[in-house]
């Protein structure tokens, strides 16, 4: 086989593989649409186009074929060159956020290979000065040369950062010798005419070493990606089962806060059928009776001493349908879940309202209702405190004996306010709420003079201290009296 033979085959059989190698990573590409694929497909492209050029420049083709090769292979050098300036960066993830400096000149090296082609097209076009030419050519070389060396430090200055950093700069060894032997021989062919041959089949052999080499290093840092990927999904996927369980509890927690609520809200519904069970059946409607029965009686009477006082009696029974149809009315607008209006009560002010309200049913007994107040204010739904103090007030007075007394009282201690209803009468058993809550039902019990008691204002006085957030504690012995104690949390509370 003679020379031109020899180089025929080398030429043809590198290039058959760079073209190979170049095929497989095109399709890699479009298989997994990552650019470092994309770049290193540059690289080879660019390496086959060349080596065609070299087969076509040196073969037996007509002078105008070798020089279209001639004027060409300058071009493709340069897309070899950018091939892998671009596979270098991509593959040590060198960007502005992270590297910034490094970043920055690989831009500049950019700019400088992408313009070389168009300058030099241009010039070959349209200019067509020699010197231009020359010029662009050496810079190329230049850049090709300076490239080589920007990966190499790149390599160095980035060799700890990422775990498959090192690999590149062992792989990349031999495409530098085959860089700088190539170089070497293509300026001692320009400008010295050495026979370059046995330089450019090393150099061939070096490159197509560093093609497997870079090949093997692509896919151990796609099965790294993948390996990381993997971590992280399952990285993800614990989070999400933690975030998971952490939002049960949250539900569970929610569910057992609306239970209580549903709680809240039954006991708000029994408080309002005693209310109303209360309000209609046993105060308003027979309060009403006598209304009807003093007008019947006053109509027949003539002007007497006698027809004054049942005008005043009509006038209190008015006043107490009055109030009852202001609790009921307060009742209705509950309707929708009863709601607390807090605000700072005058308990001096609000006990001789109370006390001047019973002072008439107290005179008929003559029982003395004292007041002792030793803490002024409470923050207390008013209404409510109303309602409480009228039931106990009522029942004190409904179960003392004639001539006895009643103490209304209110006293601080260091955290709380305690309302006091104390009486001398009948007393009474102490644990009448746990057989109103468990029966749901009233026992008419009678006072000192035959007054009716059904225990619904007990219960309904119980309800509202607990609404209040409050404690209600009896305290009795039979033929003794008995005495209720209202304690509610002081507001700093």
């Amino acid at each position: 086989m003679d020379i031109l033979n020899y180089k025929q085959f080398t030429t043809i059989l590198f290039t058959s593989i760079y073209g190979v190698f170049g095929i497989y990573h095109l399709l890699s590409y479009i298989v997994l649409r990552h650019k470092i694929l994309l770049y290193y497909f540059i690289l080879i492209i660019g390496l086959t186009l060349h080596y065609s050029l070299i087969f076509i420049y040196e073969g037996s083709f007509s002078e105008q074929a070798k020089l279209m090769a001639y004027n060409v292979s300058p071009i493709t050098a340069v897309i070899s060159t950018f091939g892998l300036l671009m596979f270098t960066k991509s593959y040590l993830n060198i960007s502005p956020i992270n590297h910034r400096t490094l970043s920055s000149i690989y831009k500049v090296f950019i700019i400088i290979l992408v313009s070389l082609p168009v300058v030099y097209i241009l010039n070959h076009f349209i200019i067509k000065l020699e010197w231009v030419r020359n010029i662009t050519i050496m810079v190329a070389a230049m850049t090709a040369l300076s490239t080589t060396l920007l990966c190499l430090f790149s390599g160095f200055r980035l060799y700890n950062t990422e775990k498959f950093n090192k690999y590149y700069l062992y792989s990349y060894t031999p495409y530098l010798f085959g860089s700088i032997l190539y170089i070497a021989a293509w300026f001692s062919k320009k400008y010295y005419q050495v026979e370059t041959d046995g330089i450019i089949l090393i150099t061939s052999v070096l490159v197509t070493l560093q093609l497997i080499l870079f090949s093997i290093l692509v896919s151990y840092k796609f099965k790294s990606i993948e390996d990381h990927n993997i971590n992280m999904q399952v990285e993800a996927n614990d989070k999400l089962v933690t975030e998971v369980e952490k939002q049960t509890k949250h539900l569970q927690k929610a569910k057992e806060d609306l239970e209580k609520q549903n709680e809240e809200l039954e006991k708000v519904n029994k408080l309002k059928n005693k209310l109303f069970s209360l309000l209609t059946h046993d105060v308003r409607g027979p309060l009403n009776n006598v209304s009807t029965i003093i007008e019947m009686i006053e109509s027949q009477l003539d002007e007497s001493e006698l027809k004054e006082i049942t005008k005043k009696l009509k006038n209190e029974v008015t006043d107490r349908i009055s109030m009852v149809n202001v609790l009921l009315d307060w009742s209705y607008k509950q309707l929708e879940g009863v709601t607390l209006d807090k605000k700072l009560c005058n308990l001096e002010t609000l006990f001789n309202s109370i006390k001047n309200e019973f002072q008439r049913m107290a005179d008929n007994k003559a029982i003395e209702i004292e007041l002792d107040i030793s803490c002024q204010e409470l923050v207390i739904d008013e209404n409510m405190l109303k309602v409480m103090l009228r039931n106990l007030i009522s029942n004190a007075i409904k179960f003392s004996k004639r001539g006895q007394k009643v103490i209304l009282s209110s006293q601080c201690t260091s955290d709380s306010v305690e309302i006091r209803v104390k009486d001398f009468g009948l007393g009474m058993k102490t644990d009448w709420h746990n057989q109103s809550e468990n029966n749901n039902q009233t026992t008419v019990r009678e006072g000192t003079n035959g007054e009716k008691g059904t225990g619904f204002g007990l219960m309904i006085t119980k309800d509202f201290v607990e609404m209040n957030d409050g404690e209600i504690i009896c305290k009795s012995e039979i033929n003794k009296g008995t005495e209720f104690i209202l304690t509610f949390k002081t507001l700093s509370q």
